[in-house]
């Protein structure tokens, strides 16, 4: 890597570290933290608040470095608002001797899609088997093209066990971060990510916060996106030591909040916007989300996204499910054309912080396209998940038979099917559904079976019988009915 002339940024960069479970991440973070710690009140030894700040010295000058103590955490991947990320650095942990595993993929797939920069750091070089080149070959089949390989990813070989470049590694970690384009303002509008957070029975409510951006200081409320959430009543920094105010990339353990915040969510203390402000859902379709899921064919579910800034939609992005399938994004309003794509692609529409113009809406009932909009990040989320859930239901069912409605019948009990078994069988107790075409009913469950006036367990292909369901769905002569488990 290149060094250009760089002015030395005075803030810390907040570094991660993701790889492979056995690769010696929590072995890295202890030898650099019991070798490196800054010293405090505290006597050095670092508080357990999910977060270490180490100094170093760097071009003979003293620099800091905070790292987030769990590998691998959910603050990482679990970002729920605008873009705001836990982290500036990432360090990716591949062991010499073990090379590329499936978690070694996960982590190269979340740190591309954070945009971040990262530095590969081979771990366990003194081990036996250890084989750097072959670890640089496998990364390379991953898109990770290293320096001096084609590609500008720094990369480093260490021994947490020995010791051995670690002064290197926090050295490189500080150039990538200057040579970044991360710039952190003390006067700016402050901005924290929670790393995690906990009910402590004697203290309440605690979370450990990384100070993203500006500053925060006792005596100030925080909020979510979406509400406030507390009062900072004391701030406990990495070395046990209670601090008046935190500054950018500092760690802090914040005292005094109402709830416990999921990991990855983003704070303030100005209050929401307007454009923040939880307000009542815009609009809704009128069609049956329920009934188009259920006719996908596939496993993804393909979503147009419509949102008023970029920002917000990087934010959206990063949590989004990892089966759904972003066929198309913009900004503004939902338009004709915005219907018209949905259709050809099968997809829904949602929009977070706009309407759907007068037209758009008209078209989209006219042709069945479900669309909705949003105010609240959280619930937006939350809905596709659902949405992914329900198709990969329907994907993972076995299907037992499928039949075809003649004839319906009033019994002395309730209506009666009159239906042609045409694959496989029925049987009491069985799930089904109606179909007509594309369509199909909610879920209901075969109660009786009867062929002629005899109640029977179960028929199959060839038989003519009359069933009962419950709950009753709607129907007409010519269905098909398909059960399944």
């Amino acid at each position: 890597m290149e060094k250009t002339n760089v002015q030395t940024k005075i803030y810390p960069p907040v570094v991660s570290v993701l790889g492979h479970v056995d690769h010696g991440k929590t072995t890295l973070l202890d030898t650099i933290r019991k070798s490196n710690v800054a010293t405090g009140e505290a006597g050095g030894i670092t508080q357990a608040i999910g977060a270490s700040k180490i100094a170093i010295k760097h071009e003979g000058k003293e620099r800091f470095i905070t790292f987030i103590d769990t590998p691998g955490h959910e603050a990482f991947s679990n970002m729920r608002s605008h873009g705001v990320s836990a982290s500036d650095i990432v360090l990716l942990v591949v062991a010499a001797d073990d090379g590329i595993k499936p978690q070694t993929k996960e982590s190269i797939e979340k740190i591309i899609a954070s945009k971040l920069p990262f530095i590969v750091v081979i771990t366990k070089t003194d081990a036996p088997g250890a084989n750097i080149a072959k670890v640089k070959q496998e990364l390379a089949k991953e898109g990770v093209l290293l320096e001096g390989m084609g590609g500008d990813v720094p990369f480093i070989g260490v021994s947490a066990k020995t010791g051995d470049k670690i002064t290197d590694l926090l050295d490189l970690i500080v150039i990538v971060y200057d040579l970044s384009d991360i710039n952190k303002d003390q006067n700016a509008e402050f901005t924290g990510v929670v790393i995690e957070a906990k009910l402590d029975k004697r203290r309440g409510i605690l979370a450990s916060l990384i100070v993203n951006n500006g500053k925060i200081s006792v005596g100030e409320k925080i909020y979510t996106v979406e509400k406030e959430v507390g009062k900072t009543k004391a701030l406990v920094d990495t070395t046990g030591s209670q601090v008046k105010v935190a500054l950018p990339g500092d760690a802090v353990e914040v005292m005094g909040f109402t709830e416990v915040l999921p990991a990855g969510s983003v704070v303030n203390i100005k209050g929401f916007s307007a454009l923040q402000q939880p307000k009542e859902v815009i609009s809704h379709s009128t069609v049956d989300l329920m009934k188009i899921l259920q006719t996908k064919q596939n496993e993804k579910l393909p979503v147009i996204i419509k949102t008023q800034t970029s920002g917000e939609f990087e934010a959206i992005l990063q949590s989004l499910p990892a089966d759904v399938e972003v066929v198309y994004e913009g900004r503004g309003e939902i338009s004709v054309s915005d219907i018209l794509m949905a259709r050809d692609f099968g997809a829904i529409v949602v929009g977070f912080n706009v309407d759907i113009e007068k037209q758009a809406k008209i078209l989209a009932e006219s042709i069945k396209t479900f669309y909705r909009t949003y105010n609240i990040i959280y619930n937006l989320l939350d809905e596709l998940i659902d949405a992914v859930t329900l198709i990969h239901e329907r994907a993972q069912r076995k299907i037992f038979g499928k039949a075809q409605i003649l004839a319906l019948f009033e019994g002395n009990e309730g209506r009666i099917l009159g239906v042609r078994i045409i694959e496989g069988r029925l049987a009491v107790g069985d799930k089904m559904i109606i179909t007509r075409g594309e369509a199909e009913t909610p879920e209901s469950s075969i109660i009786s079976l009867k062929q002629g006036k005899k109640d029977v367990k179960e028929l199959g292909k060839g038989n003519e019988c009359g069933i009962m369901i419950d709950p009753q769905v709607d129907f007409t002569i010519g269905d098909m009915i398909i059960s399944y488990s």
